[in-house]
């Protein structure tokens, strides 16, 4: 009996695009993968053969093989056209730098098979197979055997006779819409039948990898996207825009995506390859998502692309605010394979965009400001004081000024219905769930309705933007009394980038229903089975006749300035003591440095008004913090006859200036241009150890460029750098400036790339 046979690893001679692009990164599965697979998996598991069952290789009859060519009937295919430029671009792959043939699963493709000998459908039969995997079995789904059909079925694999030409012979190819996602090698298999009945097997493999990626264009995938300016956002934008800062002071980071660079499909594909993700399950968007989005963090548990670190010390490695896009992350991680220093939350979900906008799976960054941290999932927010008013900040739950994670688009066949569309899902290291650094992805529907029960650790994500905030008082025994609620502090101003535009998209009420609505009260309780406390109520003693009004801000100068005014309504005076304190703190909400504080005690006649005021001076604290600290003011005041109390807790982040950027609004591709960059230092104190950091899509790499002197107040620097650009099209141009001072300083400008060669 004939068996046929597959060999993943091509027979020599093999053509050298796939050669060129994988020896560069040697053995990428065993290097990542780092332990022995013996004794822990199947031998077909590892890919490793021990007996001749195994589908290895394709074993000709030699002798047949033979007689057949002294004969000259046996039919050999000579080569494939597999025409890689028209259906690239009929596949909307024509921007990624990989040269191989790129698919979208689902959509039809023409390739032309040329035969040595003159082909006759009478008696000539083809058959084409895509072979995926480490191990490819038909039984497995890894083996595909595509046959001709007479209309192309969408659904299904199949392939179409267009035309014959003697030894030629133009087909056209349908994936199936759940087409298992990567790398595929394509082989012919001819079969003629004789006059006198006796049947004549050749085989022929394809020189060069085939990859088969999601199609957010096919209404039967998974992923499909009905509406074509999101799929151009969310699937081919190269650039995108990522919300920092805090609430009502937004920091906009434009990000680099670059996910048609050479690396990024590599990179995704390799990363599927170290989650050990079966190949069958690769069909699938869902287990794609939650297994790829484990390993974009490194973590002691399993080794993954990027380390957090929220420390302020990156002296071995990068900052996290200096990378400006994905690519040169990712190309890091596969030249090293280990684990490249360092992320926080914006970079791990940015490089998650790019890996699964490689592979076709409509995502966006999202950005939550005031985020809890409820590692407990109780929604409840606890911070602590001390009997004399001063906050006890190392005891408080963590509430990040902004946390970012990602959405990608998918029906949820595996759900009920209702939870299709937006899921949520995030990459940052922040708990460990049932022994995985996994979160979601979670229907955004689900999170907003109190489904938890749906899993997906929609509990956390809820959590996230649900919450009140609970004060105690705690004495010197450790006793605490609640003295405040503060209700709906978290989930505030979800935050993307709008389609077609640099502006931000308020996605708020995508995740939550509007305060004080029935709705939201709904949800609330919906959810509150699944958390394992409530918020504690708390007793009103005395009047609330003293009206508190505080002002804050944070001028372009660096100075932030907060005052508390007070106004006795009653008829009685009134003796208010307060404490306003001043702290550098992470964006994790860490504190990490004391500023500046004040003690103040009032005493309010009846119908009168008095203040406590407390200035920081940039010049007191710049150069003694990370530069990109934040600064938190914590507000106590108590009202002695009357045990009325104002608490208040806000975040301060300096002000960024812009980056001017200017170039030419054509450039030539290969060609280098310029661009101009200016800043103007707003700051009361000199900026020192300032650099430079440019990129942009389909751009030659550029090494940082250090500004060589300090910036003085109000002084203004020009520096001009190069870029040479690698593709075509109109790219944006990402310069990032930072210092000892200050960070995520930005700016953009456009240029449309030509080929004047062509014109």
């Amino acid at each position: 009996m004939h068996r046929d046979k597959y060999d993943v690893q091509p027979p020599e001679p093999r053509a050298s695009l796939t050669e060129r692009l994988y020896s560069y990164y040697g053995n990428i599965r065993g290097m990542l993968l780092g332990a022995i697979q013996t004794g822990r998996r199947t031998n077909l598991q590892q890919g490793i053969s021990s007996d001749d069952t195994h589908i290895t290789s394709f074993k000709k009859d030699q002798k047949g093989n033979k007689e057949s060519k002294e004969e000259g009937q046996l039919l050999k295919t000579k080569s494939v056209d597999i025409q890689r430029s028209i259906n690239r671009y009929e596949h909307r792959t024509s921007d990624y730098e990989i040269p191989n043939l790129i698919l979208r699963r689902g959509k039809a493709f023409e390739i032309k098979i040329n035969f040595d000998l003159p082909f006759n459908e009478d008696h000539d039969e083809i058959t084409l197979k895509f072979v995926t995997g480490r191990v490819p079995l038909q039984s497995k789904g890894t083996v595909v055997p595509v046959h001709k059909v007479k209309n192309l079925l969408s659904g299904q694999w199949g392939f179409q006779v267009l035309g014959v030409q003697e030894k030629s012979l133009t087909v056209k190819v349908i994936s199936a819409p759940d087409a298992i996602v990567g790398r595929y090698q394509l082989f012919v298999d001819t079969k003629r039948t004789s006059h006198e009945g006796i049947v004549e097997k050749s085989r022929f493999g394809h020189p060069d990898d085939i990859y088969i990626i999601f199609n957010p264009w096919c209404p039967d995938d998974i992923v499909y996207l009905e509406d074509e300016s999101q799929r151009q956002e969310y699937v081919l934008n190269e650039t995108g825009r990522i919300w920092l800062g805090t609430v009502g002071r937004f920091c906009v980071r434009p990000w680099n995506f670059a996910q048609f660079d050479d690396v990024c499909l590599v990179a995704a594909l390799a990363l599927m390859e170290k989650t050990e993700l079966g190949d069958p399950a690769r069909r699938s968007p869902l287990l794609v998502v939650r297994a790829l989005s484990n390993v974009i963090n490194n973590n002691e548990r399993d080794g993954g692309v990027l380390i957090g670190n929220w420390s302020g010390k990156y002296d071995d490695g990068v900052a996290p605010y200096t990378w400006n896009g994905s690519a040169a992350i990712l190309e890091e991680f596969l030249k090293k394979r280990k684990g490249v220093k360092y992320g926080q939350c914006w970079t791990f979900a940015a490089v998650a965009t790019t890996v699964f906008r490689a592979l076709g799976i409509p995502t966006r960054c999202v950005t939550n400001f005031k985020s809890a941290h409820d590692s407990d999932y109780s929604t409840p927010i606890d911070t602590y004081w001390s009997m004399d008013g001063r906050p006890r900040k190392n005891m408080d739950d963590g509430v990040w000024d902004f946390h970012v994670w990602n959405e990608s688009w998918m029906n949820r066949t595996d759900l009920p219905p209702g939870n299709d569309g937006w899921q949520a899902y995030d990459p940052t290291p922040q708990e460990c769930y049932e022994g995985v650094f996994t979160c979601g992805p979670a229907p955004v529907s689900a999170v907003k309705h109190g489904e938890l029960y749906l899993g997906y650790e929609s509990k956390f994500l809820f959590a996230e933007v649900n919450g009140s905030r609970v004060h105690w008082m705690v004495d010197s025994e450790g006793n605490m009394t609640v003295i405040g609620v503060e209700v709906h502090l978290v989930g505030r101003c979800i935050s993307t980038k709008a389609v077609n535009t640099i502006s931000r998209e308020d996605l708020t009420s995508s995740y939550k229903s509007q305060e004080g609505s029935g709705e939201l009260e709904e949800a609330l309780n919906r959810g509150r089975p699944f958390c394992f406390r409530r918020v504690p109520s708390m007793s009103i003693d005395g009047p609330n006749d003293v009206e508190f009004v505080y002002k804050g801000d944070s001028l372009r100068t660096g100075d932030v300035n907060v005052c508390m005014t007070m106004k006795n309504t009653s008829i009685d005076t009134r003796v208010v003591e307060v404490h306003i304190s001043a702290v550098a703190s992470r964006y994790t909400g860490i504190p990490v440095t004391d500023l500046n504080f004040t003690n103040a005690t009032n005493v309010i006649e009846p119908d009168s008004e008095s203040q406590v005021a407390l200035t920081v001076k940039c010049s007191d604290y710049i150069n003694s913090v990370d530069c990109d600290s934040h600064i938190n003011i914590y507000v106590m005041a108590l009202v002695k006859e009357t045990n009325q109390r104002h608490i208040q807790r806000e975040t301060y982040w300096l002000e960024k200036p812009h980056l001017d950027l200017k170039s030419d609004r054509t450039a030539q591709l290969g060609k280098p241009f310029d661009v101009s960059i200016k800043l103007v230092n707003p700051l009361g104190v000199p900026l020192t150890n300032g650099v430079i950091y440019v990129e942009g899509p389909g751009m030659q790499r550029i090494a940082a460029v250090k500004v060589k002197k300090s910036i003085s107040s109000g002084e203004e620097i020009r520096e001009t750098i190069q870029v040479k650009p690698r593709r075509l099209g109109r790219k944006e141009i990402i310069a990032n400036f930072h210092c000892k001072q200050m960070c995520d300083v930005t700016g953009v400008t456009e240029v449309e790339i030509i080929d004047d060669t062509k014109v």
